[in-house]
């Protein structure tokens, strides 16, 4: 028996539905030059396992693959799910994944986690266990990359207090952090010795 859509992901598959692209991912230069603020992050690194947490359509995921052996690429709507496994079919590193974190975390550890533009859209309590989660997953030296709009938005949280409360819930040191007009990203990594 198939389970029901939650709310959420109700709510997302109406989105893309409606709109394939609905924040203009792959046209806008915000977006792109968003996308290549991810990668310097990043440094370049190889990786040998990521989890990107709300993959949308793939935009991300594409460049991401090319740092990474193996990518779990999850989001909440089968529409993003589908148009991102059309950008990428010949991507056999990618497995994407129908799924709601927190009620879904794949097993497994992972030397990077991306949760770019996703955090927002839980509640307090979704965020600490989130942070908790992937805490927890991150290899020894791996590292956490948060992307959040920092503009006002209509939901339970914004993009710096989500960040706040990811911080707060688990042992995470800030390696790297930047702030632009509209969006923060922080690079995270576990603290030493925990």
């Amino acid at each position: 028996m198939t389970e029901a859509p939650s709310e959420r992901q109700a709510r997302f598959d109406q989105l893309f539905a409606e709109n394939p692209d609905p924040w203009d991912i792959d046209t806008s230069d915000y977006e792109r030059s968003k996308r290549e603020a991810v990668l310097a992050a990043l440094a370049k690194r190889r990786f040998a396992r990521m989890l990107e947490v709300g993959c949308a359509g793939g935009a991300l995921t594409e460049r991401l693959a090319e740092l990474a052996s193996s990518i779990v690429a999850l989001d909440v709507s089968t529409k993003a799910i589908d148009l991102a496994a059309r950008r990428l079919p010949r991507c056999d590193s990618v497995e994407f994944v129908v799924a709601e974190v927190p009620d879904y975390w794949p097993a497994g550890q992972f030397d990077a986690v991306i949760l770019s533009e996703v955090l927002y859209f839980l509640s307090v309590g979704e965020i600490r266990q989130v942070s908790q989660l992937a805490h927890e997953s991150l290899t020894g030296n791996g590292l956490c990359l948060l992307v959040n709009w920092i503009g006002q938005n209509d939901l339970t949280v914004d993009g710096d207090t989500a960040v706040k409360l990811f911080l707060d819930t688990a042992p995470w040191q800030v390696a790297k952090a930047r702030r632009e007009e509209f969006y923060r990203l922080d690079l995270l990594e576990r603290t030493p010795g925990d």
